[in-house]
């Protein structure tokens, strides 16, 4: 077990072009918040993706082909990306979503994705036991009286999940995690030398003055 105070954790949440990566969906945008174990906002990153094909549902997540015109390939990020969850327990709001496609991303990319250990917020929610219709993030939102007025852009539900994170660890007593494997740094990838394309009102917002 180790103390949650000692960790960081790597908040993370896409946009894609559907459901299925084994069907030819792909990443469209990312959004990562890293945070340290009490919460404090460390970093934040995030991009559009050029995915290569059609950007899929755009009355979803409000992404057009014109935004993603000259963004990155994941290709092009992905040790960037790899530097950035290496060394935390990676956490999203239906993680198996996000591991199924990061896992087919990177290995269409060529680079290994780190080994991290990871957190799901959904099945947390489901463990301490709300008092809840779903588990959806919206709905979890709700009911801990946090604002989430702009659902489906990455950057945004990465850090209204990196909020809920420490209120459901509160909810259900945790001090100390239980990990399958302890976050492990990974090899010295070279940092993305071209420009991150964020979307329009997302942009990251320097440590320190989140």
């Amino acid at each position: 077990m180790v103390d949650i105070a000692e960790l960081e954790f790597a908040v993370v949440d896409l946009e894609t072009t559907g459901f299925s990566p084994g069907r030819g969906d792909r990443i469209v945008e990312i959004g990562v918040v890293r945070v340290g174990g009490d919460g404090r906002v460390l970093r934040e990153w995030t991009t559009l993706v050029d995915p290569g094909r059609g950007v899929g549902a755009t009355q979803v997540h409000r992404i057009t082909a014109r935004d993603v015109v000259g963004a990155p390939r994941f290709a092009d990020i992905a040790g960037e990306l790899a530097a950035l969850l290496a060394g935390a327990v990676v956490v999203a709001h239906n993680a198996s979503f996000e591991q199924r496609f990061l896992e087919a991303e990177f290995a269409a990319s060529g680079i290994g994705m780190p080994i991290v250990p990871a957190l799901c917020t959904m099945r947390l929610a489901k463990a301490v036991g709300l008092d809840l219709d779903d588990h959806k993030l919206g709905t979890c939102c709700t009911y801990f009286g946090l604002e989430f007025p702009d659902a489906h852009a990455a950057l945004a539900d990465a850090r209204v999940t990196a909020r809920l994170l420490p209120l459901l660890l509160a909810s259900a007593g945790a001090r100390r995690l239980v990990l399958g494997a302890r976050p492990c740094e990974a090899p010295a990838y070279p940092a993305f030398q071209g420009r991150l394309r964020p979307r329009r009102g997302f942009e990251p917002v320097e440590a320190g003055r989140a």
